[in-house]
């Protein structure tokens, strides 16, 4: 199995904006991204720390529901920043 990429919050979000997530709200050092189909995540955000495990864990779980990655494909798009599938409504 592959190690968890070590990313901080800001770095997800990146990720996940070439999703479709778009910033929703921040409120103190929470950052919220959604989707217009409902998805959404709440990361935390402190100063550039990476994540952790669990919430790495969660970003790589939603993945695998929502948009049908497979464990190593998700890693993998964290980890490059090149996402696999790509499954945008066109009412981004």
């Amino acid at each position: 199995m592959s190690r968890l990429p070590n990313l901080s919050a800001r770095d997800v979000a990146k990720r996940l904006h070439k999703l479709c997530f778009k910033k929703e709200r921040q409120k103190g050092s929470r950052l919220t991204l959604g989707r217009s189909t409902g998805e959404k995540v709440t990361l935390p955000v402190h100063c550039d720390r990476e994540l952790s495990r669990g919430v790495m864990k969660q970003v790589i779980n939603l993945l695998e529901d929502r948009f049908n990655y497979t464990r190593p494909e998700a890693i993998e798009f964290l980890r490059t920043g090149r996402p696999l599938k790509i499954d945008c409504p066109l009412t981004y």
